[in-house]
C-alpha cells in the first residue's frame, strides 16, 4: 500500500482532531444522569456535575469519547466492569414475597462512607453490598441486573469526554432550538461550503455556529445581534480554527437602518452610530453581572455594512421571538436573486405579515411549516409519549427571491412596460411573465 505525503498529513490532522489538546473545549457528560458541562482544558477550578466534582486537567492527550472514573477528585481511565445486562427472559420466579427494606442490608451508611474514605474502588463496594444483602439471591434475574446497574451508577460513576458538536448542543437543555427545527432551517436555507449567509437570532448563537460549521473555511456569516455584545458561546465550544472564526462577522441590530448612509461622503454613518451609542450608554444601566457595551470599531462596522450593501448573499435566516418583519424589510434587498429567505418564529400573525411582503416583492415558492415533534417511548406494555418533551417547534417560513418583472427569453434584464406593449402589438417576440 502506497501512502503519499498528502495522505500522511491528512491522517496526522485527523489524529489531532480526535485528540484532546491544550486549549480545547470538552463536553463532560455524567453517564448516569446525562447532565453535561463544557469546559476548556486546562482549568484551575474543579468541575461540578451534580453530584460529581473533579479536576479535568488529566484529559489532555486522551481521545474524545474516552470514559473515566472519579477517584479522590481526579479522573482515572474507566475499567470494564462485568455487569449483567437487563434480562427479559420469562420465568416463574417473582419478587412478591421479598421484604426488600433497610433490614435486608447489613452494611450501614457509615460503613460505606468509611470504605470510600479508605480508597476502596466502586466495584468492590458493590460486591460487598451484594455479599451483605439477605434478599439479593431471592430476586429474579431481571431484578438482580437492575439492582446491580443502579448500585454501579451510584458508587462507580462514569464521565465521558465528548467532542462538542451541533447535534449534542441542540439535543441538550441549553439549546433554545430543537434539533429537528435546526436541521430544517439549515436544509431550507441551502447552506453549503462557500455560502454567504445573513443570520439574525436573539436566543443564542447556535444557528450561527451551525451555519459556520457548514460553510467551513469558505464563504462568510454575518450575525445580526440584538444584545450589547454578540453571542459567541457555542462558537467557542466547537473549537473553530482562526480561519473559521474570521469568517463570522457581527453587526448590531440597532445600526441596521444606518447602512444606506455608508456610501455618503459627509460621514453621516459615523455621526448616526456615535449618537446611537451615546444614547444607549446614557439610558441603559447594566446589572452587576452583565458586561457593559464596548466601543464599536467604526472602520470594522463600515466594512461589514459595505459588504451587506453589495447584495451578494445567498441566504437570510431569521430566528427571533419578536416581530421579524422590520428586519426582513431592511435585509431583503441584500439577498441576491434565487437566494433563500427563512424565518422562524413562534407567532403565526407576524409570519403572515412577512408572507404578504414577499408576495409583493418577488418572493416565490412561499410556504409555512408548523414543526411539532413528539418523542415516544416504545417498550412492551409501556409505550407512551415522553412526559418532558417540548410542545412545538414554531413556524418556519421559506421563500425564494426572484426578480420581479417581465423578461424576454435568454435575457437577464427585465423589459420595460412600453417595450412589452409594443412587442405584444407586433407579435414578434413571445414574452414570458415571471
Amino acid at each position: 500500500i502506497k501512502i503519499t505525503l498528502s495522505d500522511f498529513n491528512y491522517l496526522l490532522d485527523t489524529t489531532k482532531m480526535s485528540t484532546i489538546q491544550k486549549g480545547h473545549h470538552v463536553m463532560l457528560v455524567n453517564n448516569s444522569t446525562k447532565e453535561f458541562k463544557c469546559v476548556q482544558v486546562p482549568r484551575r477550578q474543579h468541575v461540578y456535575i451534580k453530584p460529581l466534582s473533579f479536576s479535568p486537567n488529566k484529559l489532555i492527550g486522551y481521545l474524545y469519547g474516552s470514559k473515566f472514573n472519579i477517584v479522590k477528585g481526579e479522573l482515572e481511565p474507566a475499567k470494564l466492569v462485568n455487569s449483567k445486562g437487563l434480562v427479559s427472559e420469562n420465568c416463574n420466579k417473582t419478587n412478591e414475597f421479598i421484604m426488600d427494606n433497610i433490614k435486608s442490608q447489613q452494611l450501614s451508611q457509615s460503613d460505606i462512607i468509611s470504605m470510600k474514605d479508605k480508597g476502596v474502588k466502586g466495584e468492590d463496594i458493590v460486591d460487598t453490598l451484594v455479599q451483605n444483602s439477605t434478599s439479593f439471591n431471592e430476586k429474579t434475574e431481571f431484578s438482580k441486573a437492575k439492582w446491580m446497574k443502579k448500585k454501579l451508577t451510584k458508587h462507580l460513576p462514569v464521565v465521558v469526554a465528548c467532542k462538542p458538536s451541533i447535534r449534542r448542543i441542540a439535543s441538550s437543555a441549553t439549546s433554545k432550538i430543537r434539533p429537528d427545527v435546526l436541521s430544517s432551517l439549515l436544509n431550507s436555507a441551502n447552506v453549503w461550503n462557500g455560502s454567504k449567509v445573513i443570520v439574525l437570532e436573539c436566543r443564542d448563537d447556535l444557528l450561527t455556529s451551525a451555519v459556520a460549521e457548514q460553510i467551513h473555511d469558505k464563504g462568510s456569516v454575518v450575525q445580526i445581534y440584538e444584545q450589547r455584545l454578540p453571542h459567541v458561546l457555542f462558537c467557542n465550544w466547537l473549537n473553530f480554527s482562526m480561519t473559521q472564526k474570521n469568517m463570522i462577522k457581527y453587526y448590531p441590530l440597532k445600526f441596521l437602518s444606518f447602512m444606506d448612509t455608508v456610501s455618503d461622503k459627509d460621514n453621516k454613518f459615523d455621526e448616526l452610530v456615535s449618537e446611537s451609542s451615546k444614547y444607549s450608554q446614557e439610558n441603559c444601566h447594566p446589572g452587576k453581572r452583565k458586561r457593559p457595551e464596548e466601543d464599536h470599531d467604526m472602520e470594522h462596522l463600515k466594512s461589514i455594512a459595505s459588504d451587506l450593501c453589495c447584495g451578494d448573499y445567498d441566504s437570510l435566516i431569521i430566528s427571533t421571538s419578536y416581530d421579524p418583519f422590520p428586519a426582513l424589510e431592511v435585509l431583503y434587498k441584500y439577498i441576491k436573486t434565487s437566494g433563500k429567505i427563512i424565518i422562524h418564529t413562534d407567532n403565526m400573525a407576524v409570519v403572515l405579515e412577512c408572507v404578504n411582503f414577499l408576495n409583493k416583492h418577488g418572493g416565490a415558492e412561499v410556504s409555512i411549516v408548523d414543526h411539532w415533534f413528539r418523542e415516544i417511548q416504545v417498550l412492551p406494555g409501556r409505550t407512551h409519549p415522553d412526559m418532558r418533551m417540548q410542545g412545538g417547534g414554531g413556524f418556519i417560513l421559506t421563500a425564494t427571491k426572484i426578480h420581479p418583472g417581465v423578461f424576454q427569453h435568454g435575457c437577464n434584464l427585465p423589459v420595460t412596460e412600453e417595450e412589452v406593449a409594443e412587442r405584444e402589438k407586433e407579435g414578434a417576440i413571445e414574452i414570458e411573465s415571471l
